[in-house]
């Protein structure tokens, strides 16, 4: 179902996971966004003179390529003192060392291409983060294929949660303070894995293939309740509140079928629709009601230009 593929062969570019003679175990995923295509991404990590490279990367079109084996350290995080200092993500801090000895990377691919000479854009790939369908359950699955893989070479157990599972913003924010992206579908992504860490690799496969199967209504779900969180965090600023309020007032025709309040305000709006994401990102009896919900403001919001 979820094609991976070793790259490995002619990568050099990483080392033991070891400090002053002790084995470190990997504890953290981190998430990247790779600026350049599957293949720019393996000859980036093969050429020696690069220094850098990932465990993992993840396409577009959902096929996963391993470049490092886990229990080696990847050259994907980045090391100075100045990133770990400058880091406030508690594990960063607690554990004070090359970051590349703790965590296992995931490249994304995303990337544009650009008129040579003009520098005029051409096609645009998902450089700011933005999944495609398939990259994001390939990325899904990995996680807690890692997450297995880890407990069974070290007997540790990575927890998918916020606090383990990072973006290099989070690892490096003075070389890296955007990446993967600000469009990463960080809500949706920790949502899934929540239901993954509670299950084993098995059980979560036979899920991600019934979500595949169902993933055309669960994306623009996901997609209408990530348009409506964006213009609600805008309510509260001088600038744009105003007209983000005049948008979301836009889909007052619609609400009393996604509310039987009725009752149309901007920020119960967003409550709502915060509601409903919630119970379609889970497992339950209310998961393809609360998609069907969130499905009913899609034709409004496409033909309002909100999508």
């Amino acid at each position: 179902m979820i094609e991976m593929i070793w790259r490995g062969d002619r990568i050099s570019n990483h080392g033991a996971r070891v400090r002053n003679g002790q084995q470190i175990v990997p504890i953290a995923i981190v998430n990247h966004i790779s600026a350049g295509t599957m293949s720019s991404m393996y000859n980036h990590f093969a050429n020696p003179n690069s220094s850098a490279s990932s465990h993992f990367g993840v396409g577009r079109d959902g096929v996963i390529h391993q470049y490092v084996r886990i229990e080696r350290a990847a050259w994907t995080q980045g090391l100075t003192t100045e990133a770990i200092r400058a880091s406030r993500q508690p594990i960063v801090q607690r554990m004070g060392m090359n970051p590349n000895l703790y965590c296992v990377g995931i490249e994304h691919e995303g990337y544009e291409i650009r008129e040579k000479g003009t520098g005029r854009l051409l096609e645009y790939h998902g450089l700011q983060g933005e999944l495609t369908e398939d990259q994001f359950w390939a990325s899904c699955w990995l996680h807690k294929y890692i997450q297995t893989e880890v407990q069974r070479m070290y007997g540790h157990r990575i927890p998918l949660n916020s606090e383990y599972v990072l973006g290099h913003f989070q690892i490096d924010p003075v070389r890296k303070p955007f990446c993967p992206g600000p469009n990463f579908p960080w809500i949706r992504l920790y949502a899934e894995l929540a239901i993954a860490d509670g299950m084993d690799l098995e059980a979560y496969e036979e899920r991600i293939s019934y979500m595949r199967g169902a993933s055309s209504k669960f994306a623009a779900a996901y997609a209408v309740a990530e348009r409506i969180r964006d213009l609600g965090k805008k309510l509260d600023d001088p600038k744009w509140g105003g007209e983000a309020a005049r948008k979301l007032l836009l889909l007052e025709p619609v609400y009393p079928q996604i509310d039987s309040s009725g009752f149309l305000t901007p920020r119960g709006l967003v409550a709502r629709v915060a509601d409903l994401f919630e119970k379609a990102s889970r497992d339950g009896k209310w998961q393809l009601e609360a998609v069907r919900k969130l499905l009913l403001l899609e034709p409004l919001m496409k033909e309002k230009g909100l999508l």
